[in-house]
Order: C-alpha cells, then structure tokens, then sequence
C-alpha cells in the first residue's frame, strides 16, 4: 500500500510541475510579443521625385597672356682704337734669347744666351779702406762651355793704385755663368765685361 501511495504521489508531482512548465513559457512567450511592439519604431517613407539632373559645364577659357616685350636691337660690334705713344714699352725686348727649333727626328732644342749665376764678393783693399776710399774696377773674361771663365783682365779701375783691380782680378776667377747655348749645344763666348762697385768697407773677413 505504501509503495502505491509513494508512485501515485510521485506521479502528481511530475504533472503539477510539467503543467507549471508549461505555463511559464507561455507567459514568456507572451512577454516577449509585447516587448517588440513597444519597442518597434515606424520609420517614415520618403518619396523622392523623379527629377533629371543636368551637369553644366562651364568653359573656362585661359587668361590673356600678357604682352610680351620685343628683345632689344642687337648691338653692333664697336671697333676701339687705342692710341698707343711712340715710346711705349717693347715687351719683345729682354734679356737672352729663346729661339725653339724642332727638327725633322722629333728633337727639341732651344738656344739661350750665357746668364750669371754666382757673383763673388771682392775682398775690400786693406789701403783703400785706409784711406776712405770708394771705387770700381772692370774685368774682362771668356764664359766657357762650362759656365766658368778663363782669360780674366783688367780693363779699367778707378781710383788707381788703391788696390781695387787686384781684388776685382780675384773675384773674376769664380764668377759662374750659365753658358751660351746655340742649337742645342754650349759654345764659348770672348770679351764678356764685368764691373765690380767698392763702396763699402764691409768685406766679410
């Protein structure tokens, strides 16, 4: 009997709680209807006339350049004379020469005239210096091919008999030229002058 009780009270429950379930959908379901219509939102429609749009276009037309300046006239070339003196400077003259010869063979070669290169220093005559004397003496020598000299007078000193053409005779046996040259080769050149100046008493001893 029990056991009777205990299944049809377990059977009564089943029922009573599908019947709640069903229910309580029910009521969802229909909770859910009434949300969506209060929360729908009518949208008003828009209707658009036919209407036929034109594009215009309006032609831009360029600016009006400016006018253009004509290019000045071209100037004629002026030819201007320059009066130069009678006595002006010739710069073709100066010392030695250079004359270029090239020869058939390739070879080049140029002629130059003898140039000094070292000047001694004469020694001051001791009587002279004595005496308060100045003066000169002129030498005259043959410029070798080597550029030294041989052959060395005097020519002229002045004042006489104060030494100075024994010291100038001295000097001139060391003076060193760089010697003359004609197509190439050096050649001897006679009768070259050199004057020596005494005007001091400082003679470097």
């Amino acid at each position: 009997m029990q056991v009777k009780r205990l299944g049809g009270s377990m059977l009564l429950g089943l029922l009573i709680a599908f019947a709640l379930f069903v229910l309580m959908s029910a009521l969802i379901d229909m909770g859910d209807i009434d949300l969506d219509r209060d929360n729908a939102v009518k949208i008003a429609d828009f209707n658009m006339p036919d209407t036929e749009i034109e594009a215009k276009l309006d032609e831009e037309l360029p600016d009006k350049p400016d006018d253009v300046e004509a290019p000045p006239p071209e100037l004629e070339a002026q030819e201007i004379e320059i009066d130069t003196p009678d006595n002006a400077l010739n710069l073709s003259a100066g010392a030695g020469k250079f004359n270029p010869d090239i020869g058939l063979q390739g070879g080049f070669s140029r002629d130059t005239d003898f140039i000094p290169i070292y000047v001694p220093k004469p020694r001051y005559p001791s009587r002279a210096e004595k005496a308060g004397k100045t003066g000169y003496a002129v030498v005259e020598v043959i410029v070798t091919e080597a550029g030294g000299v041989r052959g060395v007078k005097l020519l002229e000193e002045w004042p006489e008999n104060y030494g100075f053409g024994k010291s100038a005779l001295k000097a001139a046996q060391k003076l060193k030229y760089n010697p003359r040259v004609i197509n190439g080769t050096a050649v001897e050149v006679p009768g070259v002058l050199y004057k020596f100046t005494f005007a001091g008493f400082s003679d470097g001893r």
